[in-house]
């Protein structure tokens, strides 16, 4: 899609943990040819090296002074904290809970927030995430808002943490991501809600390719209407 400014659209994808955010953004950014921005694996990141550096996760002040000399780059699908890859250290439970509590943070937003507006700013981008529809790009033409049964949602998750070669318990499972829904649903800074303008995916009972073949023909619409 190319708007009358010649720049490639910004399409956000926000939901809970387990919705399929993470599959979906990266199948649809390969069949649109754009740039995927995993914005909570930034976090996830930020989470990683405060867990690293021994700081408690609400002072808030400390993490303010770590984030002045801590560096966070995307390379692809890929997470470097001061140049060190940290892809797949930053998925373990408790980093997940961890950046669940960071984020509602200040200071981890003021860092955030503007890099990743930085890096959507050119277009033709997909960016994935809880806020990015609501609060890193507002003004995005093309927002998504997954989500899928909790069952669904422990079911997959407990999937992903089996491939990484944890055995996990469903109950556990179910457990922890109904701890990270509340925290993330009732946090007062950047909460996990749908934008007014999104377009709501219910993934619970389809394919991921019947999911992002719905999200494409979506995209497609808006792409006939602004097209020039």
């Amino acid at each position: 899609m190319i708007e009358k400014s010649g720049r490639e659209p910004v399409v956000t994808i926000d939901g809970p943990a387990g919705a399929g955010k993470s599959t979906v953004a990266r199948l649809l950014a390969a069949r649109l040819g754009y740039r995927l921005l995993d914005t909570g694996g930034m976090y996830r990141a930020v989470a990683w090296s405060v867990a690293q550096a021994g700081i408690d996760a609400d002072d808030a002040a400390a993490i303010a002074r770590h984030l002045k000399s801590v560096t966070v780059t995307v390379d692809d699908d890929r997470f470097l904290v001061d140049g060190r890859d940290v892809t797949s250290e930053i998925r373990s439970p408790e980093i997940g809970a961890l950046t669940s509590r960071i984020t509602a943070l200040a200071p981890v937003r003021e860092a955030i927030t503007p890099l990743q507006r930085r890096l959507a700013s050119a277009g033709g981008v997909v960016l994935e995430g809880r806020d990015t529809g609501t609060v890193v790009c507002p003004d995005a033409e093309v927002k998504f808002f997954l989500d899928a049964s909790i069952e669904t949602r422990a079911r997959r998750r407990q999937m992903e943490l089996a491939a990484a070669g944890r055995t996990v318990p469903l109950d556990a499972v179910r457990a922890e991501i109904m701890v990270r829904d509340a925290q993330d649903r009732t946090r007062t800074l950047a909460p996990l809600k749908k934008a007014d303008d999104a377009i709501e995916v219910d993934t619970s009972e389809r394919s991921t390719d019947d999911v992002v073949a719905t999200m494409l023909e979506a995209v497609e619409r808006i792409r006939c209407c602004t097209r020039s």
